[in-house]
């Protein structure tokens, strides 16, 4: 797909919040996301950060598909395991509305792509589980961190997207995270894994678009895997477009 194709296509990206060491409140959105979306030709629209289910159900309206993107850390709470001392909590309110707006975009069947902590998110509301410190787990492959990204390779399950995509066992991705799946969620498809057995893609397979990856293919635009990634995430969401489209009553 052109950027001229791509121009009519609206993308929701979910937003990140913290509270500043003065107080300040701040919602806002890193920049390679938008930078990202903005080369494929795509109009980003920041969904805002509310506490209330109907505002963001109501936020999605218009939207053709949503980007879920990365940040710190979820609470172990979720999964039944105490707080490791590696771990670094993404503020209560952000992890509400992740959660939340999983719930409003499913319930509308947008197409989804996630990244990083949305890969992670999207497994712990299937009822899976994370490892809290991968440098800790012997035998790991290294997955970076933060700001130390590196490459490494996965293998694709055959069955997957991932794999029809790009025709090919193994790919190599650009990796930054000290966190990953541990207990695959409920419904979803394990579609690229590590060396080591980390899950670093998913799918659900009975949603009409979901793919989700723990590496920044944001940070690695140039990537066979991104671009094969994100033309078919566009496709969907223009594939609602025309869906939704051909809902609207005429004048």
């Amino acid at each position: 797909m052109t950027s001229k194709t791509n121009s009519h296509i609206k993308i929701g990206v979910s937003m990140n919040y913290r509270v500043t060491s003065s107080g300040t409140r701040r919602a806002y959105i890193d920049s390679p996301y938008i930078d990202f979306l903005a080369d494929w030709g795509v109009q980003p629209v920041p969904i805002a950060i509310t506490d209330s289910y109907e505002m963001l159900d109501r936020a999605l309206m218009g939207l053709d598909g949503v980007l879920f993107t990365g940040g710190l850390d979820l609470d172990p709470v979720l999964w039944d395991e105490p707080l490791h001392d590696k771990t670094e909590l993404v503020h209560p309110r952000r992890q509400k509305y992740d959660f939340d707006l999983y719930k409003a975009v499913t319930a509308r069947h947008l197409p989804i792509m996630g990244i990083c902590l949305g890969l992670q998110m999207i497994n712990i509301y299937h009822h899976g589980s994370l490892y809290q410190h991968l440098p800790q787990s012997p035998g790991l492959v290294d997955h970076g961190r933060e700001h130390h990204h590196t490459s490494h390779s996965l293998t694709l399950a055959p069955e997957s997207r991932l794999y029809t995509w790009l025709g090919e066992k193994n790919i190599s991705v650009m990796s930054g995270h000290h966190q990953g799946v541990c207990r695959l969620g409920e419904g979803l498809l394990a579609a690229g894994i590590a060396d080591d057995g980390v899950i670093e893609a998913i799918e659900r397979p009975e949603y009409p678009f979901l793919i989700a990856v723990q590496w920044h293919p944001e940070k690695d635009p140039e990537n066979p895997v991104t671009r094969a990634i994100t033309e078919n995430f566009l496709n969907a969401a223009a594939s609602y477009t025309l869906r939704k489209s051909s809902l609207t009553p005429e004048p």
